[in-house]
């Protein structure tokens, strides 16, 4: 095999992360592309299922912290953030032969506008240091096809997508400009899923102090609802 025959090679197997032999995967594969007679319409409809697929930063976080890593689990949960909804769509990819790996790149986005107000509250203006993003190889070439955010999403936040699938160009993120590439790989690099990990368990140990905080602390809370105090009288 030459360099690139092994190259895609490896970005057709089904690893631990990205499982696309899971049923769950696999049947809704077949049952996108069912129509379709070239791998071109196929990534159309394997693109905009991944990237309509709905996103959840937080509770994607909470299934990430309890071990819940791969494609299928992002799948079973019916939401994901950047690495479920990259893992979506590397392993349809893959369920029908086009070979797809993740990306990475980091992203300059302040406002954090897509995130769930628990998350924005932790992570507050720093950079997304570790953003996933799917590629597929189509005709020849890589293609960028970020399906972070739904469309729906970017619309409401005044970020809507500028950039269709063709099947010949990238899709960049709406969530702000890429500040730098990190590089494309045929499965996670164990160093980043674990810090995904441990970002998720972070946060939400964050979160779930803060609150416990908040009600311990909060003496009108202990006083009990006004509406059963009154009716009581």
């Amino acid at each position: 095999m030459t360099d690139k025959e092994t190259e895609l090679a490896e970005c057709l197997e089904s690893t631990d992360y990205l499982d696309w032999k899971h049923p769950a995967i696999k049947n809704k594969a077949d049952e996108l592309t069912a129509s379709c007679a070239t791998d071109k319409e196929k990534l159309e409809k394997i693109y905009y299922y991944s990237r309509e697929y709905p996103y959840d930063i937080y509770e994607s976080f909470r299934y990430l912290a309890e071990g819940k890593y791969r494609a299928s689990d992002a799948m079973e949960k019916g939401y994901a953030f950047c690495m479920g909804k990259a893992s979506i769509f590397v392993t349809l990819c893959r369920a029908v032969g086009i070979p797809s790996r993740i990306g990475f790149q980091q992203i300059h986005c302040p406002n954090k506008d897509f995130m769930n107000d628990e998350v924005k509250a932790v992570w507050t203006d720093r950079p997304l240091p570790w953003h996933s993003l799917g590629e597929a190889y189509l005709d020849g070439k890589w293609l960028k096809l970020d399906a972070t955010i739904p469309s729906d999403m970017a619309d409401a936040k005044g970020k809507p997508y500028t950039h269709f699938y063709d099947g010949e160009n990238d899709i960049p993120t709406v969530e702000g400009p890429i500040t730098k590439d990190l590089g494309s790989f045929p499965d996670y690099p164990e160093d980043v899923a674990k810090w995904y990990v441990e970002m998720a368990e972070d946060c939400i140990e964050t979160v779930e102090k803060a609150r416990s905080s908040k009600v311990k602390d909060d003496d009108e809370f202990w006083t009990g609802p006004e509406k059963i105090l009154a009716a009581s009288e």
